[in-house]
């Protein structure tokens, strides 16, 4: 997939992985909801209508106690204990109603307890109040087998509950251990797309950014011989290898260019050399014509038509420099404007590697973010740890004190029991959900350490094309002087062409006023002497145009095109 900036590269791999952890949070989160009902389900229901049987069945006893101590005693304490008992008996079948509508065998027990308290007070109580002691005792004996039945009946609906409680104890804990280890192959599976997606991030981030260092070392290195690179993505790095390859290929036409232009330059320089030795030693043949001239005007005529083929000769040469000097100009002047156009360039590539710079620094920041709220989710896990434990220790201190209540404290001590499951559980969840957050925190380690790799090799990036840049400017100052010194030497060749045109018209007046030749004579050894200096300057300046075309030839073969 192709991005069009670094920094949706990075959102995209992290929101992957955010999504993952979302699905696998809202799995956690059904997982945990089933067995929480589950367990409100035994709390709320089971485990309260396991007391209810449990203590219908201790009224049973009571009120078998209580019956036999009025008849024995005659204590009214033990009829009001009767009393109290029938009315617990009561409560608890408006509270087993209530808990649930199933027809078992409750209902016929309960029925039975009411006949029961029915004949206890009629036959027993009644009797005994009418002063039939014997008679009260044999009729209470005559209920035994019958207070027995419902008893036992109370605690046969107590066993199935209970047994029905430890079946869906056995389901719960069977559905944990299947729910724990999918959690655990869905934590591994979640931690290996993690970490393709993190190599795959680093990868695509750090692979094109060595491959652009490389191809910058070898620009700095004067190498613009290699093949443009290959661009496959549209983000910063993308946008800076296209800017690399326009660069480079700007440079290789620009060098090339100057490579050819000085070239030129030097063949010209070489040729006005050449052209102002013999231009000088023209002017050395005028002046010994000169001289000639002076000690007999007999020969003027011939050796003026001599000088005049000569100036004309010269004059056509001198032409010749001063186009090819203005070809040379324009050069220059083209050299320049591609110099200035890969000044532009790389100031735009150092404008783009800062921006590449600004989203690596951002995405270590980021990173280093989520390690920080990985530890504040440790430290939740670890209060969660703390109450399990404390949680795990109430339920055995409930359980030790449900074990000195005895037989009341029965229905107490299976409520501790499960507390203490449940605490176990949720401890044992906490341990996994620790080690999930160390791997998370392991794995944002790894990641700031590539992200500050990669940063660290944009730092490089950046100062090579500084260089580069500082290489440009060196460059474009040591145009401007050679184009400052061709604009010079053009100047002094038209002076040039201006003065041997003053020399043509001097030649042509010898030849046509020969009885003016003393006055012609000093006249042209005046401008004999001002064409030696012109042309010692001229000499001059075609060295020093040759000096900086090698120069700049020098400069050209430190670039290998």
């Amino acid at each position: 997939m192709k991005f069009k900036t670094i920094s949706r590269r990075i959102v995209f791999s992290f929101s992957i992985v955010i999504a993952i952890m979302m699905l696998y949070i809202v799995y956690n989160y059904y997982a945990i909801t089933q067995s929480n009902n589950a367990t409100e389900q035994i709390v709320q229901k089971e485990l309260q209508l396991l007391i209810t049987d449990y203590e219908q069945a201790q009224t049973i006893d009571l009120r078998i106690v209580a019956a036999r101590g009025y008849v024995l005693s005659g204590d009214k304490k033990y009829k009001e204990i009767f009393q109290d008992n029938v009315t617990r008996a009561a409560s608890n079948e408006e509270k087993r109603l209530a808990l649930t509508t199933s027809d078992d065998d409750f209902g016929k027990f309960a029925d039975m307890a009411k006949e029961w308290n029915r004949y206890i007070e009629q036959q027993v109580f009644a009797v005994y109040d009418q002063g039939k002691t014997k008679l009260a005792i044999q009729n209470l004996t005559k209920m035994d087998a019958t207070a027995t039945t419902i008893r036992e009946g109370y605690e046969g609906l107590a066993q199935q509950r209970k047994q029905a409680i430890n079946e869906v104890g056995t389901d719960i804990i069977a559905a944990g251990e299947t729910k724990q280890l999918i959690a655990i192959v869905v934590g591994i599976f979640i931690v290996l797309v993690a970490v393709m997606i993190e190599l795959l991030s680093a990868r695509g981030i750090s692979r094109p950014i060595i491959t652009l260092t490389k191809r910058m070392n070898q620009i700095t290195n004067g190498d613009l011989s290699e093949p443009p690179l290959i661009v496959q993505s549209k983000d910063e790095v993308g946008q800076l290898m296209e800017a690399t390859n326009t660069m480079s290929d700007i440079m290789n036409r620009l060098l090339k260019h100057i490579q050819t232009v000085s070239n030129d330059v030097a063949a010209h320089s070489e040729e006005l050399l050449q052209s102002t030795t013999e231009v000088k030693a023209g002017t050395e043949q005028i002046v010994h014509t000169v001289t000639e001239i002076a000690s007999g005007t007999e020969l003027q005529t011939s050796h003026t038509s001599d000088v005049a083929a000569t100036m004309n000769d010269f004059a056509a040469k001198v032409t010749a420099v001063h186009e090819s000097s203005k070809d040379a100009q324009q050069h220059s002047q083209e050299v320049k404007a591609l110099t200035q156009e890969g000044r532009n360039l790389m100031t735009s590539s150092t404008k783009q590697m800062e921006n590449i710079q600004h989203i690596v620094k951002e995405a270590v920041d980021q990173v280093e973010g989520l390690s920080k709220q990985t530890q504040e989710i440790s430290q939740l896990v670890a209060v969660i740890q703390t109450i399990a434990a404390q949680t795990n220790l109430l339920a055995l201190n409930a359980a030790i004190e449900a074990a000195r209540a005895g037989e009341q404290g029965k229905g107490f001590a299976v409520v501790a029991d499960e507390v203490r499951k449940l605490a176990e559980q949720v401890a044992f969840s906490v341990d996994d959900i620790t080690a999930i957050v160390r791997k998370i925190q392991d794995d944002s380690s790894t990641v700031t350490s590539s992200l500050e790799q990669g940063y660290g090799e944009v730092e490089k990036g950046t100062i090579q094309i500084a260089t580069t840049n500082t290489t440009f400017y060196r460059i474009a100052d040591a145009i401007d002087s050679m184009a400052i010194n061709i604009d010079g030497m053009s100047s002094e060749l038209e002076e040039f062409v201006h003065n041997t045109d003053t020399i043509n018209k001097s030649v042509d007046e010898i030849a046509a006023v020969s009885e003016q030749s003393a006055a012609g004579i000093q006249e042209t050894s005046a401008t004999i002497e001002q064409t030696a200096s012109s042309m010692e300057e001229i000499k001059h300046s075609a060295e020093h145009l040759a000096e900086m075309a090698e120069q700049l030839n020098t400069l050209i073969r430190g670039f290998k095109l």
